[in-house]
């Protein structure tokens, strides 16, 4: 019966983490999206020829290619993407940091979970920042995901983002 009730508070403690990594991934797919976009303007900027490029046209002059105009398309494409990712990125950090909210502002549970979620640190980072062992950073970050979902309100907004997720 324990192990049941234990096992249930597992798993809502890693919905949770799962939803306080909101910002983080999505900072990650921006990042992608933007090393893309920079691989496609660099293409684009490449010198035309390379190897086994030749002077001479043996082909007929009537074939085309998509050329140019993919790229463009390609990086218009990316650009939008980039531009949602931001707008869902900015959307998921504020709702980190509504979360975030129901923690004593100057606590080291909070604290541990801002480095953690919302500044995206690694936790050789955090134990340095806040001159801790890892296992007291692990301990810090139980007691506050455990006291966060004490909160009627994080569980329903929990409900809501498993409902979504599913």
């Amino acid at each position: 019966m324990r192990y049941e009730a234990e096992n249930g508070s597992n798993k809502k403690k890693e919905l949770l983490k799962r939803y306080l990594e909101q910002y983080h991934n999505g900072k990650m797919k921006r990042t992608q999206l933007e090393r893309r976009l920079k691989r496609i303007k660099e293409e684009m900027d490449a010198p035309i020829g390379g190897h086994g490029y030749s002077p001479i046209n043996y082909g007929g002059t009537n074939n085309t290619g998509p050329g140019a105009a993919s790229f463009v398309y390609r990086m218009s494409e990316i650009e939008t993407r980039i531009e949602n990712q931001k707008s869902n990125t900015e959307k998921a950090l504020l709702k980190v940091m509504d979360i975030m909210d129901f923690l004593e502002e100057n606590s080291t549970e909070r604290m541990v979970l801002e480095l953690r979620f919302i500044d995206c640190k690694s936790w050789k980072v955090i134990e340095r920042e806040l001159h801790l062992s890892r296992r007291s950073c692990f301990d810090y970050q139980n007691k506050a995901l455990e006291k966060l979902l004490e909160f009627k309100k994080v569980k329903i907004i929990l409900k809501e983002y498993q409902k979504q997720d599913i």
